[in-house]
């Protein structure tokens, strides 16, 4: 439990907690909770290795023992952050997404009925950063995270519990809508495209702004054209791919 500290002192709203404190349950949420926010925006700033366990406490303004109490080591610290951000994206997607794979899973289903089905799994991934509360660092950590920085064991948290299942629902429809195999896999290139359409917005957050001339407080109406361009792509391209099916090209 070494290193330097190099970040201030921040406090955030409670997760749900692995252990109570001796003083009480939920003194020893509120104190999880507080590490757990300072640890996402250290691990966003610093990345895994970079961020030593003594940074997220004095971030957190708790000891540096507190940490290995609740979490055991920095990895467990680490899987608690992707744990917390992904109750945040299943609370904002989880509807969507059982939605589509009931959808997917009646064999008559329209084309309407999947390319709706598809166009709000976007739609509610364009609107998490209208509805879900900035967190400081969560950007960078999840840049670092789906670019293989982080653990593996929080990768796999992620991947098994939420994106493996976007991506199934997403290759489902769109190999639907095109008449071929689910395993068509020029196809599923094709999906993996149209749905990270908008991705840019998120995970290149301050290259756009900078390259938009755009303030980098947020903006209703901003995210509004985000989200109204990304549905009217979606939707297009996904038209586009039907009649294509329909005139056998």
């Amino acid at each position: 439990m070494t290193g330097t500290s190099r970040v201030g002192r921040a406090t955030r709203t409670p997760v749900r907690t692995r252990h109570a404190v001796d003083t009480g349950y939920q003194r020893g949420e509120e104190t999880r909770a507080r590490i757990v926010l300072a640890a996402i925006k250290c691990f966003g700033e610093f990345g895994f290795a970079g961020a030593s366990t003594r940074d997220i406490a004095h971030e957190a303004g708790v000891n540096a023992p507190a940490l290995q109490y609740y979490f055991d080591n920095k990895e467990g610290v680490y899987t608690a952050c992707v744990e917390y951000i992904l109750s945040l994206v299943m609370g904002q997607m989880g509807e969507a997404i059982e939605a589509a794979e009931r959808v997917v899973a009646d064999p008559h289903a329209t084309d309407k009925q999947l390319i709706d089905a598809f166009c709000e799994l976007q739609n509610r991934k364009a609107g998490f950063m209208e509805e879900v509360p900035e967190i400081d660092g969560w950007h960078m950590f999840m840049a670092r995270e789906q670019a293989g920085l982080g653990p593996e064991a929080g990768f796999k948290v992620f991947y098994e519990r939420f994106s493996s299942r976007l991506a199934a629902v997403g290759a489902n429809i769109v190999t639907r809508l095109a008449g071929v195999a689910p395993d068509d896999e020029a196809m599923r290139v094709r999906a993996v495209c149209i749905s990270t359409l908008g991705m840019a917005f998120r995970v290149m957050r301050r290259s756009v702004d900078r390259s938009m001339g755009w303030a980098s407080e947020p903006d209703p109406e901003r995210n509004r054209m985000v989200r109204e361009a990304v549905l009217e792509q979606t939707r297009h391209l996904l038209e586009r791919i039907v009649k294509q099916r329909k005139s056998g090209g």
